[in-house]
């Protein structure tokens, strides 16, 4: 008995510097402010020529955020395998102090695997496709949905197919136009009709 309490001992003091190795997580930079230059990674353009909330992904090795002009973008780069997963941050807009999604508080930030998405509102982004909204908050983001239609998702739950190839807002219906008298056709039958 005495050996294996003496083994036992022996096990502990060896593996407590061990555990004292394991490198610490580091901490996460804070999400910076747009900058009058800052260009969207897809779209080549300035983000400031663009309405609604954006996306900003920090990488190791640096303190220069990858800008992206809507929180779907914002996504996508976290999904394309191409893309680099050495995230030190993810942040996207936080809408829930927002009046309007078009016209966010673009100094409110949440970190994007925390946040809360509203996909399918029928909401577009800055760039006319259908945006997935991001919210800091749980009740924020189930209120706008509730209001707006829309799926209430984590980022954990997030497919890439809902991610990349989101539900489109439904184009309006064509207008009807009056029937026309024969002969408006240039005594044309229909289209095809010889």
């Amino acid at each position: 008995m005495r050996t294996f309490i003496q083994t036992t001992l022996l096990a502990a003091a060896l593996l407590l510097p061990l555990s004292a190795c394991k490198p610490e997580k580091a901490e996460a930079p804070p999400p910076q402010a747009i900058a009058a230059d800052a260009v969207g990674r897809y779209c080549g353009m300035n983000l400031a020529d663009h309405p609604g909330p954006k996306g900003q992904v920090i990488l190791k090795g640096t303190d220069k955020p990858v800008w992206l002009s809507s929180v779907r973008d914002t996504l996508a780069f976290t999904a394309l395998p191409e893309e680099p997963k050495d995230y030190r941050a993810v942040y996207v807009t936080d809408l829930g102090r927002a009046a309007d999604p078009q016209k966010p508080d673009l100094s409110a930030w949440v970190e994007a695997r925390q946040a809360w998405y509203v996909l399918n509102s029928g909401r577009t982004g800055g760039m006319g496709e259908a945006e997935t909204l991001s919210f800091a908050e749980e009740g924020a983001a189930r209120r706008f949905a509730g209001a707006n239609g829309g799926t209430v998702k984590r980022f954990a739950d997030l497919t890439a197919d809902e991610i990349l190839t989101p539900d489109q807002p439904e184009p309006a219906a064509p207008q009807e136009s009056a029937p026309q008298e024969s002969g408006a056709h240039g005594g044309h039958g229909p289209k095809g009709a010889m």
